[in-house]
């Protein structure tokens, strides 16, 4: 993906498109199941806390 794709991507999904955030939730989730890792290992609810507070707060986001 170039910046600007990933540019138009984030302006979607600050304005609201839902397949625009859930697209971005993908893109990062090998990022976000490293850092859900809580003592050697995986923890679902780590993992689930930082995608609901990236979905929440996506539209805060200021481009």
């Amino acid at each position: 993906m170039t910046p600007g794709e990933f540019r138009e991507l984030l302006i979607r999904a600050v304005s609201g498109d839902h397949a625009a955030v859930e697209e971005i939730l993908l893109l990062y989730l090998p990022l976000i199941n490293r850092y859900s890792v809580i003592d050697g290992r995986p923890d679902e609810d780590c993992r689930q806390y930082i995608l609901i507070h990236i979905a929440l707060n996506i539209g805060k986001f200021i481009i």
